[in-house]
């Protein structure tokens, strides 16, 4: 199933439905008390326990756009609106001045004509609180998302599971954004899914997890939350500074996005009271942003092609490994960060060469191997974990050796290309004793888990280009 990668969020318990049932009835009189007029509510259909996800939340702006669009093409006044963001769904009201009978009437091919329109509920209330129906319009009841039959038929005899209902709601949802083409927005949505993924990802050696909190005192998977939480803007404000630039040569946009990755830094550090969450995210996952971007300002109607954005990005963070690093020996006052100290010993390049080069890890070790589960119908976590170990196994990860030494790394990555070339494969019990040995000996691959993020976001990306 593929819907577990695209639909991770909060979790909605009946408890929590039911209340949002009755405080949106007590929005809708409210409104309609201050305004004396048709009330026009949008929420979206979703299936199951999560209704708020990167797909929902772009589906979700383009169509109160495209509803407002409508009212003004039809005449029809805009008084109020307002918007919910709740976990348990997000929601649009608009008071419209007009015959509630004709503002259903225009409103009715949205939800026909939309390769998602089956999952928009678009009501219209008149003054004293009762729905427009279909019906009234002469129009047959709504078809089921799957089969299209009645809706209600299918509803009532539970004719499909919520994983085949799930399936169709992410299948379209795609299709639809691919015709509009990726957002600035969308695109800092599937960074911070990204992000999410890879915390969420369980088993991980060494790293918060769902199960613990790995080789860290100072984190766990609610600081990661918080820290993802707080960076989204600024993933935004990199891939709309791309799409300004698409004139610009990309090695000249480093210099431009910079204060956006120091304002993310200040961000997350307020967000997560001083501690490290995300900063090799920042860059990293920055670069890719801008570059998607950049990508889609420059090809207009035409294709963009994941291979473009790898080559775009490659160019934009060249400048970080050819400069920064030719310049450490000239500044004397400069103090250098864990990973500047490992290449002056070692000449480890670190995030910048992987960064200048295209991210060939991501692209050899951990894009083949998570790519391939997915597709196979693989749930995230097991495709995510053996990325992961694949990563661990080939790259040499400067977070590793900061928290053991260069010996210590190579000594663990032995051992992991050990775990792989098993015939029979990776157990999970074996990656859980992996997980113990690398939090006795204090070791995090953070490294190599900023490149399974990178991973999900590209995996992401390829689907919806």
């Amino acid at each position: 199933m593929t819907s577990d990668i695209w639909m991770t969020g909060h979790t909605v318990e009946l408890p929590e439905m039911l209340a949002g049932r009755e405080r949106r009835a007590v929005l809708q009189r409210q409104m309609q008390e201050k305004h004396r007029c048709p009330l026009v509510c949008f929420t979206l259909n979703i299936a199951g326990p999560i209704k708020v996800f990167p797909l929902s939340e772009e589906i979700f702006g383009q169509t109160v756009e495209q509803i407002r669009t409508v009212l003004w093409e039809n005449g029809i006044t805009v008084r109020a609106f307002r918007e919910e963001r709740q976990p348990y769904g997000w929601e649009a009201y608009i008071a419209a001045g007009g015959d509630p009978l004709e503002i259903k009437r225009a409103l009715v091919p949205l939800e026909e004509s939309s390769p998602v329109g089956r999952l928009f509920d678009i009501d219209v209330l008149r003054e004293d609180g009762s729905k427009v129906s279909r019906e009234e319009l002469g129009l047959e009841g709504r078809t089921c998302l799957i089969c299209g039959k009645p809706a209600r038929e299918c509803a009532r005899s539970r004719t499909h599971s919520v994983a085949e209902l799930q399936e169709e709601t992410v299948r379209r949802m795609q299709a639809a954004i691919r015709r509009r083409r990726l957002s600035s927005y969308m695109i800092g949505r599937l960074c911070r899914q990204a992000m999410l993924l890879e915390v969420y990802t369980t088993p991980k050696p060494g790293l918060v997890d769902r199960n613990n909190n790995g080789a860290h005192r100072d984190m766990n998977v609610a600081l990661f939350e918080r820290s993802t939480e707080a960076l989204e803007p600024f993933f935004v404000e990199f891939a709309m500074t791309g799409r300004e630039l698409y004139e610009e040569s990309p090695e000249n946009i480093l210099r431009c996005i910079r204060p956006i990755g120091i304002r993310a830094e200040e961000a997350m550090f307020a967000a997560t009271a001083g501690v490290n969450t995300h900063k090799g995210m920042i860059f990293s996952l920055g670069i890719l942003a801008t570059a998607t971007g950049y990508c889609i300002a420059r090809a207009g109607r035409n294709p963009v092609s994941l291979e473009g954005i790898l080559n775009a990005a490659g160019m934009i963070a060249a400048p970080a490994w050819r400069d920064d690093f030719r310049n450490l020996a000239l500044d004397v006052y400069h103090v250098p960060t864990a990973g500047e100290k490992q290449f002056r010993a070692y000449g480890i390049g670190g995030i910048r060469r992987e960064a200048a080069e295209c991210f060939p890890s991501v692209v050899k070790y951990a894009w083949p191997i998570l790519s391939a589960a997915l597709d196979e119908g693989i749930d995230y976590n097991e495709a995510g974990s053996l990325a992961l170990l694949n990563l661990i196994a080939h790259v040499t990860d400067t977070n590793m050796i900061k928290r053991s030494s260069v010996e210590q790394q190579q000594a663990l990555q032995q051992e992991v290309q050990e775990l792989l070339a098993q015939p029979e494969g990776v157990r999970k019990s074996q990656v859980l004793a992996l997980d113990e040995k690398f939090i006795r000996l204090g070791v995090s691959p953070g490294g190599c888990a900023d490149l399974l993020a990178l991973t999900y976001y590209l995996y992401e990306l390829a689907v919806l280009l």
